[in-house]
């Protein structure tokens, strides 16, 4: 006699993985004689607002952010010294 179970455990779980093949050279090409061809005019695209993901887009994208942060700051900072200095000559050299 085995000893009853009251709880039933689950089964294992199976992950089918079907790996894809993608060749960045051919995305490369397609991209450049679609570009090529609206330049032409002779292919329009179907739908203007659609946007194409390509592989490095998401970290242009955060550099260009990171571009413009460092920049503001660093016109901040220029503004915050001219202030500084400007009161540092006011209160020693008046």
């Amino acid at each position: 006699m085995g000893i009853p179970r009251f709880i039933k455990l689950p089964g294992h779980k199976q992950f089918n993985y079907s790996p894809r093949y993608w060749d960045p050279e051919k995305e490369e090409r397609e991209e450049r004689i679609r570009r090529i061809k609206q330049e032409m005019g002779i292919d329009m695209p179907t739908d203007p607002n659609r946007t194409t993901i390509r592989r490095g887009s998401f970290r242009l994208a955060t550099q260009k952010t990171k571009v413009k942060a460092t920049r503001g700051s660093n016109i901040r900072l220029l503004i915050i010294l001219a202030v500084l200095f400007l009161l540092a000559y006011l209160l020693f050299y008046r």
